[in-house]
This record gives structure tokens, sequence and C-alpha cells, in this order.
């Protein structure tokens, strides 16, 4: 049996059970488990404490043992090796996405010089105009949609971090 902190935490931040097994991504007997004092997975930890919102070590007492402490600090360098490679893979994501952009945007303004017809010369410049416009929405839709679940399933303690898509300090 292991005291922790986790009811304290959840009932703080006025979550049930059931609401922050979810948000954890993990059963609501987990939760049942944790709070009975039952010993858990250092994945596990981190998924619930990234739910609600605290460090690992904030999941326990200050009066830990010494297999506490060793446990706490295990799940904590878990938890820093996913957000680093999290990081590595959406910095790489987005340098590729910057690079195709520029490529794009430079491409379509050298073939400004090759139209010849001033309507469609002016209409091309509006939609260059706009592709600056909409290569930001769109950025942030892939992002969404696509990167985000992908990195999320490789990287499972990440996935309630709010810092999990920002530059590592």
């Amino acid at each position: 049996m292991v005291e922790t902190e986790v009811k304290k935490l959840r009932v703080a931040k006025h979550l049930s059970q059931e609401q922050l097994a979810e948000k954890a991504k993990v059963s609501v007997r987990t939760i049942q488990r944790l709070e009975a004092g039952d010993d858990a997975s250092i994945s596990t930890l981190n998924l619930v404490a990234s739910a609600l919102g605290v460090e690992v070590g904030e999941l326990f007492p200050q009066t830990q043992s010494a297999q506490q402490k060793e446990k706490i600090q295990s799940a904590d360098e878990q938890l820093q090796s996913q957000l680093h490679q999290r990081h590595e893979e959406y910095h790489t994501f987005k340098s590729i996405y910057n690079a195709c952009f520029i490529v794009i945007m430079m491409i379509w303004g050298c073939l400004f010089p090759l139209i010849h017809n001033n309507a469609f010369s002016s209409i091309a410049g509006v939609l260059w105009i706009g592709g600056w416009l909409l290569f930001g929405p769109l950025k942030k839709e892939i992002k969404i949609k696509r990167i985000d679940p992908k990195l999320d399933a490789k990287y499972p303690l990440t996935v309630n971090r709010i810092d999990k898509d920002k530059e590592a300090n």
C-alpha cells in the first residue's frame, strides 16, 4: 500500500473518478486503485499526473521512501525522454512544412513574369497573397488532424501535456 495524493488532487480539480480516468486515458478501476493506495506503473503515474496538471512527485506526500523516490525519478525521466523525442519530431515537421511553403511560394512568384494577360496576372497576384494567408491555418489543420494524433500514439505520456508541442528550453 502506497499513500497517494490522487484523491485530494482530483477533488481539488472538481473531477469525478470517471472524468479523471477519461482525461488520463486509464480505467476508472485504475483511479480507484491509486486512491486506495495500490501501486501503479510508471506510465500510469505519468498519465494521471499529466491529467491532473501536476508532476509525478506531487502525487505522493512529502514523506516518501527511497523506493518511491526512485520510482518518481524514473517516471520523470521517461516523461522527459518522450517530451524531448516528441519535440524533435514536431520540430522536423515544422521545418519540412516551412521549407515546402517557401518553395511553393517562390515558384508561384517566379511564374508571374510569364503571365502576359493583365487580368490573369492580377488574379494570380491576389491568389499569391491569399496563399500566404492560407498556409497558416493549413499548418494548424495538419497539426491537429494528422501530426498530433500520430505523436500522441507514439508518445502516450505526453498526451495531456500543454507543453507537448512547444520547443524545449
